[in-house]
């Protein structure tokens, strides 16, 4: 019997974590582009970057609870050399009680407006290569009218860890934060799409969110820094595994790159990884991870942009944000 809907549209997420989490995971359980298991730790650090809501998570309840929801997260970029702020929509699912029911559209279109209403310049969306969601944006755009394009595919590079013993997580200090904000706003000029970073954002990307790993360099006057955070395998048993972000080699040297990229793995082994995997944007230097036996994957996203405002997307050669 199908599910009854409590409301006509959708209206704020409660907040039920614990909900959502198992919702998720019962909708996308035969869904075999799905990599990671979203835990309940997991959503709730989401929610901890600084300026997101629940009021940009439009949510559909039920008579027997949860039964759709999606998320945008607030970024602020740079784009062809105009500051932006773009919502990054993310977590979009719907109950199995209610597939096929036309409830995605409604609760990615609300996004949208809410969106528009909070003053923001456009959206992101990273759909998976096989996907439905990817086959459907197209479409999607041009029912509401939307300036959308695909502009670049994300591809990623993988590698196996070995286990060793546990240890405390890296501390990361003040300095720590100072260096990445420093080499993040150091990145080349011509990047077209590039993130830019307040404080309180990069000190969650740093060391406030689930799972935050980062390791930095400092060899007589140079410096690099890199970023991750560990997530659960969407797979029977679980497996740890490490997502590197942001690879700001800075000005090291080969042979210190290497030492720095060998310092993050141990440090995500020590905390349980197995796995480590990077998406290729193009806006850093691969030869280090190359050079350290990653190897390509089959897993792709395609990056669909939608912007307004008098703003038109365009396809890219590169670009620096967080993919997710």
């Amino acid at each position: 019997m199908a599910a009854n809907i409590s409301s006509p549209g959708p209206g704020v997420f409660r907040g039920d974590f614990c909900a959502l989490a198992a919702m998720m995971q019962r909708s996308w359980a035969d869904n075999p582009n799905q990599p990671l298991h979203y835990s309940e730790a997991f959503l709730r650090s989401a929610f901890d970057y600084p300026g997101s809501s629940f009021d940009l998570a439009p949510t559909v309840y039920g008579d027997a609870g949860l039964l759709g929801f999606v998320a945008g997260f607030p970024r602020h970029l740079r784009w062809d050399d105009r500051p932006v702020r773009l919502i990054l929509n993310s977590f979009l699912t719907a109950s199995t009680d209610v597939k096929g029911a036309g409830l995605g559209l409604k609760l990615w279109a609300d996004l949208i407006e809410r969106s528009r209403d909070g003053g923001y310049d456009g959206t992101i969306n990273f759909c998976v290569e096989g996907d439905g969601m990817n086959r459907m944006m197209p479409g999607l755009s041009r029912l509401l009218k939307l300036n959308t394009q695909c502009i670049f595919s994300v591809e990623f590079l993988v590698r196996i860890l070995r286990p060793v013993p546990p240890e405390p997580p890296p501390q990361v200090s003040e300095s720590d934060i100072d260096l990445f904000m420093g080499l993040a706003s150091a990145l080349p000029s011509n990047l077209p799409l590039v993130r830019l970073w307040t404080r309180a954002e990069a000190e969650w990307q740093c060391r406030g969110r689930a799972g935050a790993i980062t390791v930095s360099s400092r060899v007589g006057g140079r410096r690099g820094v890199l970023t991750g955070y560990l997530a659960q395998a969407a797979s029977t048993p679980p497996v740890t595994v490490v997502l590197l972000e942001d690879l700001l080699w800075g000005d090291l040297e080969p042979a210190e790159c290497n030492e720095l990229l060998e310092k993050f793995l141990r440090a995500a082994a020590t905390q349980g990884a197995r796995t480590a995997s990077c998406p290729i944007l193009g806006y850093s230097s691969l030869d280090t991870l190359a050079s350290a036996r990653f190897r390509r994957s089959k897993r792709v996203l395609h990056t669909y942009l939608t912007l307004w405002n008098g703003l038109q997307p365009r396809p890219v050669t590169a670009l620096y944000i967080d993919v997710f």
